[in-house]
């Protein structure tokens, strides 16, 4: 069940990108958008949590870690997606966030002790790479707005990691479907109020069908579904393999950007995407033989 939950959060991640491309560059308020997204999904998983784990309403832990989700990764992570989607093409903002394990493994090497080793380090050195090429990339052949796009999505994987490690260390007794529904309370509140601070309340919100199934499909299946099994899955396996989702997600993004919205990338662009992919497979090599070493002793 664990292979099934991972294989479709990489193709549902996947189309993520696509999703709030579409919603915004049809009208969509950036971060409305996002608040309207998480709103709903919290709508539906905490009167489940209510039900299914009403402890958790009690637990300060789960409480601390609702509150560091729903402010570094749902408020402040996913809004910085959703403005740069202003600026980039769709496949390029998933390519950008492949750097995302290797700052987790960084921060899981502090936090959770999780070591790095030589060939780790070399990984994230190709990854370092493949980021800066891209960004180079990005400047070159596309413009300074989408070098600056690029820019956001980095700052909110740098955001997002942490977060990540802190509930792989206190998170194992914290019902999944409380902390994806709390911690989307309280960022669609966060990204509510900075939406109102950057005018968005004063734009009418354009309830065209694009932006009424791209809210949808990104507040039940990329909010709902993923996180339900991110979370879950996050309890069982490393924080960085699961942070190597962002291994897979990037292609399918980039195929489906260039099939729906014709989104051509630059050969450096692509190239430092490409590095940045190489450097998390060499990351997961060595995932696996350290973990056959732990299982041989």
């Amino acid at each position: 069940m664990a292979a099934v939950g991972y294989i479709l959060l990489c193709l549902i991640w996947g189309s993520t990108w696509l999703a709030i491309k579409l919603g915004v560059e049809d009208g969509m308020p950036p971060l409305l958008g996002a608040s309207l997204r998480f709103a709903i999904a919290a709508a539906l998983l905490l009167p489940a949590a209510r039900l299914l784990a009403p402890a958790a309403f009690r637990d300060r832990t789960a409480w601390r870690l609702a509150l560091l989700v729903g402010l570094f990764s749902f408020g402040f992570g996913y809004g910085c997606t959703y403005v740069a989607a202003l600026w980039i093409p769709s496949g390029l903002g998933s390519l950008t966030f492949g750097f995302f394990p290797f700052w987790v493994a960084v921060l899981a090497h502090f936090i959770l002790k999780e070591r790095l080793t030589v060939p780790k380090l070399l990984a994230i050195a190709v990854g370092f790479a493949g980021l800066a090429l891209l960004s180079y990339g990005s400047l070159r052949e596309l413009g300074r707005d989408t070098a600056f796009g690029v820019a956001i999505v980095t700052c909110s994987v740098l955001v997002q990691g942490f977060p990540q490690v802190v509930v792989k260390r206190d998170g194992k007794d914290v019902p999944t479907v409380f902390l994806s529904g709390a911690g989307m309370a309280i960022g669609s509140i966060v990204l509510f109020l900075v939406a109102g601070a950057a005018g968005e309340w004063s734009r009418p919100f354009p309830w065209t069908p694009t932006v009424m199934v791209s809210v949808a499909y990104l507040a039940v299946m990329g909010s709902i579904v993923t996180f339900m099994i991110y979370y879950g899955l996050l309890k069982r396996l490393s924080a960085t393999l699961m942070a190597l989702v962002a291994l897979i997600t990037p292609p399918i993004a980039v195929v489906l950007g260039s099939i729906y919205r014709s989104e051509q990338l630059g050969a450096l662009t692509l190239t430092g995407g490409a590095l940045v992919l190489v450097g998390v497979g060499m990351f997961q090599l060595e995932e696996r033989r350290a973990a056959r070493l732990r299982r041989g002793r």
